[in-house]
């Protein structure tokens, strides 16, 4: 099952998403129970999450 997590589980308390993969609690609890394609659907998302964390923190990561 593919998944986005890295294995740095911790829960930020102002967004509520994960530091290593920016799910929410909920998604990760319901990961498993989710179709390939409700799964697809928020790892389509990923990047825009984590984007607009670093728009609100006021960094900008460019990677290569």
């Amino acid at each position: 099952m593919e998944t986005p997590c890295i294995n740095i589980c911790s829960l930020d308390p102002v967004d509520g998403l994960c530091d290593g993969c920016y799910r929410t609690i909920e998604e990760i609890m319901a990961w498993s129970g989710y179709s390939s394609q409700q799964r697809r659907r928020i790892m389509d998302d990923l990047p825009q999450r984590s984007a607009a964390r670093d728009t609100m923190s006021g960094e900008e990561t460019v990677c290569a």
